[in-house]
């Protein structure tokens, strides 16, 4: 039965195309004779071309059916051919299209390369997914060396003696492991150098399933007791870059002066489990005490420094993981408790009732570097993704162009039988080939931008970096995605023209005219262009006036002609007796340099992103209930405060009369002053004791000195209260930053360090000097990233709106041609016909805007976080994109403008 009303439908409907193709082909005819009469040719040989053209009705039916052969290889193949056809008889415009489209993709692929890695890739080991990473919330109390800090109240650091607990105790995971990062020094070949190392626990690289790619990696023997195996393990890119590849497998390699055995190399593109470091070398963790010689936490449970990551058991899950672990965590707890200074019951409260240890998924591995780069990756991401989508507007806008002039070509075909099916497979085959161009382009350029990009992120170090410029497999699935989903998109936009065409009336025409659908959907397009453009520009905008901000920010003294650099005598082996006197050789060998002003030094180095927090103890000053204050507690050397030109507000600076055996003496600066004392004056002569010291019978240091406040952290962040004691008054060394105000040009002082220090002991390493100025770029280096990417889009945007609105003006004044030859008919000027279009643009561009703003508020606000001293309603900003799209808008649509105002009323009454 249903077969049946199918062949009814298809006999009604195939009769009445029947007699279409009849009355179009006859007309066609007719006009086929019209062009060879008009050729020169006799009426009887113009009668005989046009029958052999079409070879009459019936034969013309039957060519068409022909011509619809069922679903073959073939069929796909001659589809593509005449679509190759299409495109390169049309190549100026192909080119465009195919140049925008392969823009966008490789400004999308670049950026979701780099969100992948960051976001999405599992660590380069056996079995990510059965990998976990560990964390606690709770109070902690004792010393926190914090490499990413707290997330949502979660700690990821564990004492050294909690990791043994959890490793020998529990039954859930079939390894946990432990590491934490280091600075060292290393010679090999007598060529001493500073380098990242990753501190590791024996069965770091069994539990993870890295393979050796020369000798062997470590083993639980490894890790028996604290300073017994001076073993190292070298990374793979560091043995190839450094070592030229050679055969390292038992030779002797010094850290901190130290004899280490090299016993092999990790295999190729592995470096940490966590995401973001890149160390050069790998020791045991036991070895703690000959990599940080000031630092002794192995036995420490106050000391909370190492992050832990482990290996699910076949058949436990997250969830039976966590439940377990956290009895077993909660037990050692309450095994601590009566070990703190504190065991009160709200002490009690917070450090076992409130405390949960959380076993989450550790296939990406933990990393606070991640964290950092979440939100403004996808804030970039969501820019580049606005640019693809006004590529694919813009590419639709451009083949609306194109179709103006296939209007009969398509009638032609209609007439001759083709069906709407096998238009729109043609033109869905255009705009394939299209696409897959655009693409090819985008990806051939993709790694070449990404390596360009990541080499600027990295401010031009020629160091291992985080990133690559490879492409795996999800960066190629996107890539796809977005094209096959642009190009099914932007096809369409012809082929709703084409779609049921009113083929007499097209066949009777010189020229095409579109149908109302057409010009509105065009219209949409540029409207949505605009939008779009303007969006990006707001944005670009906000961050460029960011940057703006931040640049003009005073860290509280002056930056030019000082100088930075960092010396640690412990990686050159120096034992901890002997590190503070070197210290003081280097300040005075440096001192008496040509052209050098003053010189200090600190071990909490400036504008880098972090620092050494504590609370304290002041005389006279009652904390609040639950009042939680950190204080800045740099250890600084007489001549620090003066190098950098903090200026004095009163008393004193520290001076070469504070020793190691003298007075203790510290210097706070205003917002210290500010939360414990009325004022500065008051300050002076007060008691103030550090972090550690509080079992002491007295607050035994005393204020000497108030100066201003400096930016530390970074410029954005505001000054934290500081307390500045002596470095030679501490309890153990530790590496120094040291900074130099010189008259000097910056190289020719460097090059005079490098020597003084050379002079003292060769084996002392300076590293990584540089100007401040170009530490504070680089403090300020994701936001100028930011800045520059969405200034860049906004650019690739507003040059994609023009572009799309040139070619819809194009095609809508070419579509208006018998309308703008009756107005110059009835007596219009030209500028009228200009002033028109131009008019019709910018309202279009207003309404565009109106809709925009709006959302471009709401967009601001989501975006706020990344702000600094910027508005969400800065009235610059807004006012310079409107202006901006206005202007591209203008300049678009004066070419369409002054065509149409140079048509011949004439020929434009004879279009139809």
């Amino acid at each position: 039965m249903l077969n049946e009303l199918w062949s009814r439908v298809r006999f009604f409907f195939g009769s009445k195309q029947r007699e279409e193709v009849d009355e179009e082909i006859g007309f066609h005819m007719e006009r086929e004779v019209e062009a060879n009469l008009a050729a020169g040719m006799s009426t009887e040989e113009a009668r005989r071309q046009a029958a052999i053209a079409f070879g009459g009705r019936e034969r013309a039916r039957e060519r068409c059916r022909e011509e619809r052969p069922s679903w073959s290889l073939e069929l796909l193949l001659r589809d593509v051919r005449f679509a190759f056809r299409g495109l390169a008889r049309n190549y100026g415009l192909s080119l465009i299209a195919i140049l925008t489209l392969a823009i966008a993709i490789c400004a999308n692929t670049t950026i979701f390369s780099l969100l992948n890695q960051a976001l999405l890739r599992a660590l380069p080991v056996s079995r990510p997914d059965e990998l976990v990473v560990l964390s606690f919330a709770g109070s902690f109390y004792g010393h926190h060396h914090s490499e990413g800090g707290s997330d949502e109240g979660h700690v990821h650091e564990f004492s050294y003696p909690m990791y043994r607990d959890l490793s020998d105790k529990n039954t859930a995971l079939s390894g946990l492991i432990a590491s934490v990062p280091a600075g060292v020094g290393v010679t090999w070949n007598n060529r001493s150098e500073a380098v990242s190392s990753e501190m590791v626990s024996g069965n770091y690289f069994e539990t993870l399933g890295v393979r050796p790619a020369l000798g062997r990696l470590f083993v639980a023997s490894d890790e028996s007791a604290p300073g017994a195996n001076p073993v190292a393990v070298l990374n793979f890119d560091y043995w190839k870059t450094h070592l030229a590849e050679a055969p390292v497998e038992g030779q002797t390699l010094l850290v901190n002066g130290t004899p280490f055995t090299i016993v092999g190399v990790a295999a190729p593109g592995f470096h940490s489990a966590v995401w973001g470091r890149m160390p050069d070398v790998y020791v045991p963790i036991t070895m703690q005490r000959t990599v940080q010689p000031e630092w002794d936490m192995l036995n420490d449970r106050k000391s909370y420094w190492i992050t832990l990551a482990g290996r699910l058991r076949p058949g436990i899950t997250l969830q039976q993981a966590t439940a377990s672990l956290n009895a077993l965590f909660l037990s050692e707890r309450r095994i601590e408790f009566p070990t703190l200074a504190d065991t009160t019951e709200s002490t009690r409260k917070a450090f076992i009732d409130a405390a949960h240890l959380n076993v989450d998924a550790g296939a990406r591995g933990f990393s606070p570097m991640r964290d950092d780069l979440k939100t403004p990756l996808t804030i970039i991401m969501g820019m580049v993704l606005l640019v693809i989508v006004m590529a694919v507007v813009n590419v639709a806008s451009l083949l609306l162009v194109r179709a103006a002039n296939r209007v009969r070509e398509f009638s032609v075909r209609y007439a001759l039988g083709a069906t709407n099916g096998q238009i729109l497979r043609q033109l869905l085959c255009e705009g394939l080939l299209l696409g897959i161009f655009g693409a090819g382009l985008g990806l051939a350029s993709a790694p070449a931008a990404l390596a360009m990009l990541i080499r600027w992120l990295a401010h031009g170090s020629d160091g291992e970096q985080i990133f690559t410029a490879t492409l795996d497999w999800r960066v190629f699935a996107f890539t796809a995605a977005a094209t096959l989903i642009g190009s099914l998109v932007f096809s369409l936009a012809p082929a709703i023209q084409f779609w049921n065409p009113r083929l007499v009336d097209s066949l009777k025409q010189q020229a095409g005219t579109g149908k109302g659908s057409s010009l509105r959907f065009g219209k949409t397009c540029v409207a949505l262009q605009i939008g779009f453009s303007l969006l990006l520009l707001v944005g670009a905008g906000m961050f460029v006036r960011t940057i703006q901000n931040l640049r003009s920010v005073n860290p509280g003294y002056e930056t030019e002609h000082l100088l930075a650099f960092n010396l640690a005598p412990a990686i050159a082996g120096y034992p901890a007796s002997g590190v503070a006197p070197v210290e003081q050789r280097a300040l005075d060998a440096i001192a008496a340099l040509p052209g050098v002003r003053a010189v200090g030094a600190t071990n909490d180095e400036d504008l880098v992103g972090d620092g050494v927090e504590g609370d304290v103890e002041v005389s006279g000053y009652k904390a609040k209930p639950n009042e939680e204050y950190d204080v800045e507690l740099p250890w600084v050397s007489s001549g620090y405060l003066e190098s950098l030109g903090v200026p004095l507000i009163a008393g004193r600076m520290l001076n070469a009369g504070d020793t190691a055996t003298s007075q203790k003496v510290s210097v706070v600066n205003e917002s210290f002053v500010k939360h414990y004392f009325a004022n500065a004056q008051a300050a002076l002569g007060q008691h103030v004791n550090r972090p550690g010291n509080k079992n002491r019978a007295s607050v035994d240091t005393v204020v000497v000195g108030v100066v201003g406040d400096v930016k530390h952290a970074s410029v954005r962040d505001p000054a934290a209260p500081t307390c500045y004691m002596h470095y030679l008054q501490q309890s153990r060394a530790a590496g120094l930053t040291y900074y130099v105000r010189t008259w000097q040009a910056p190289q020719t002082a460097a090059n005079g360090i490098r020597a003084a220090v050379a002079n003292i002991d060769p084996k002392l390493i300076v590293n990584d000097i540089k100007p401040m100025t170009q530490a504070i770029d680089g403090s300020i280096q994701d936001q100028r990233a930011m800045a520059w990417l969405a200034a860049i889009f906004g650019g690739i945007a507003a040059l994609l709106t023009g572009i799309g609105l040139y070619g819809i003006l194009a095609y809508s004044t070419a579509q208006r041609t018998r309308e703008i030859g009756i107005r110059m008919a009835l007596g219009a000027q030209r500028g009228t016909v200009v002033q028109l279009i131009l008019r019709e643009t910018l309202i279009l561009a207003g309404c565009a805007v109106g809709v925009t703003i709006p959302i471009a508020l709401l967009t601001a606000r989501a975006v706020r976080s990344q702000l600094f001293g910027v508005s969400i309603v800065d009235p610059v900003v807004y006012v310079s994109g409107v202006l901006a799209i206005c202007v591209v808008a203008a300049v678009a649509a004066f070419v369409p403008a002054r065509r149409a105002a140079s048509i011949d009323p004439s020929k434009a009454l004879r279009t139809e």
